[in-house]
């Protein structure tokens, strides 16, 4: 499959879950992909070619980083933000670090990312920006309060991004998923994880809307057959 031909994308959170399954689907499509992730190794990366999945290291929080890592790329026509964090658990026990370090990730990380990937793409009145955020942005659940918040805040950036960077022929997709079967659930007992969505599911959905042009998703929800979990 060659849908996405010539495209270079560079995808957040690439080390693992739905941020790796996304790397590999794009580069299934024909994208050169760069996946970062705070567990890959620093130093600037090998620029992939057609097909390819290139690791390097990148902290969304750290402005500087962020604004080096997509100034290395000779061109940007894709940003998928995918790196997240999440610490649950209800209200009452609820600690003022964990929720920082969600915000940071989520709502920080994810602008810092897109300012940098709309200044390369304006200019060129050209490229897509896509978010994956959570349906927790849209449905409370108990002990969630905190990654909710997080999420929420993050879809809000997204929308305000969309109408931003509409006159500019830049597309802005928040993609928001269920429960699915990633490491996020590891500390979590009592959820049964064989109905979830696997990664795979939600990079597939990915790339059927990245590959068409010629329609703008800008808010899409996707769950389990089950629904909520």
């Amino acid at each position: 499959m060659t849908r996405l031909l010539g495209k270079l994308a560079i995808v957040t959170g690439g080390s693992s879950g739905i941020g790796a399954a996304c790397a590999q689907a794009l580069a299934a499509e024909g994208a050169a992909v760069v996946a970062t992730g705070r567990r890959f190794a620093g130093g600037p990366p090998r620029i992939p070619g057609p097909g390819e999945v290139v690791a390097a290291h990148l902290d969304v929080t750290d402005e500087a980083e962020v604004t080096a890592r997509i100034a290395e790329l000779p061109a940007l026509d894709l940003l998928v933000c995918s790196a997240g964090v999440g610490t649950f658990g209800p209200v009452i026990h609820a600690g003022v670090a964990e929720l920082r370090a969600m915000l940071d990730v989520h709502v920080v990380g994810t602008m810092l990312c897109a300012r940098e990937a709309l200044r390369r793409m304006q200019p060129r009145r050209a490229g897509h920006i896509v978010a994956i955020g959570s349906h927790a942005a849209h449905r409370a659940f108990t002990e969630c309060s905190g990654y909710t918040a997080a999420k929420a805040g993050q879809l809000g950036l997204m929308r305000v991004l969309a109408e931003e960077a509409r006159p500019y022929d830049i597309r802005v997709t928040a993609l928001l998923p269920g429960a699915t079967d990633t490491p996020i659930w590891d500390e979590r007992p009592g959820f049964d994880r064989g109905k979830m969505m696997k990664p795979s599911d939600v990079a597939g959905l990915l790339v059927e809307i990245v590959a068409r042009p010629g329609i703008s998703v800008e808010e899409v929800t996707v769950t389990p057959p089950a629904g909520a979990l």
